[in-house]
């Protein structure tokens, strides 16, 4: 996850650029998913571990790094989440802040003319995004939400990711070995609960889509 981290917040290392040419990038934060099964499996296994960062918060400085509708940074959630009606009227939905704020404050474009019922909801997507403060020198960061700082630590990582494997371990694991069914069973259910059975999402990740 250190690495995940360093490689979001960058700053055009060698390493990192070496990264970037390698990999298709997924957004300005990270590269896409890696589903090649040979000769890339330390970045693959790095990459694997991006949940349990992409969710935090993004300071936003210049806005050119993040995007308005997709992208965590606003106090509230991730605003395609939280207007999902108001995403579905405006147009560049995959706008950075910088391409909607101006000068004025901001300006997003809609697709057609608002129904009457739809205008108290739009109303009330501009109050929420309204106390935005602007535009700032500096880029786009991601704020660690396990730091009171937003500094990123592999202590406090480390507690997180061992919360979600301690509730992994109080998993009744014992009602699949024990319970009175056909060994097979048992052993297909075991998959299931490791996600570990090639059902059809394993299977698009791997890039290997057969005949269904």
């Amino acid at each position: 996850m250190k690495w995940l981290w360093k490689y979001a917040n960058g700053n055009q290392l060698l390493w990192e650029r070496v990264i970037e040419a390698k990999y298709i990038p997924e957004d300005k934060w990270m590269t896409k998913e890696v589903t090649t099964p040979y000769g890339v499996s330390l970045w693959r296994s790095i990459r694997n571990l991006w949940d349990e960062v992409k969710n935090s918060k993004v300071k936003v400085f210049y806005g050119r790094k993040t995007m308005f509708w997709k992208d965590n940074w606003h106090e509230k959630g991730n605003l395609e989440e939280l207007f999902p009606d108001v995403y579905n009227l405006v147009t560049f939905q995959q706008g950075f802040i910088a391409d909607l704020w101006t000068l004025q404050g901001w300006n997003f474009n809609f697709r057609r003319s608002l129904n009457d019922w739809e205008g108290q909801r739009v109303a009330d997507f501009l109050n929420t995004v309204e106390p935005f403060n602007g535009l700032q020198t500096g880029n786009d960061v991601l704020w660690w939400t396990g730091n009171n700082r937003g500094v990123y630590k592999v202590n406090r990582a480390y507690k997180l990711m061992d919360q979600t494997n301690q509730q992994i371990k109080n998993w009744p694991w014992k009602q699949i070995w024990k319970s009175r069914i056909p060994y097979k069973v048992s052993c297909f259910v075991w998959l299931l609960a490791k996600e570990a059975a090639l059902t059809q999402d394993n299977v698009v990740k791997r890039g290997s889509v057969g005949r269904l």
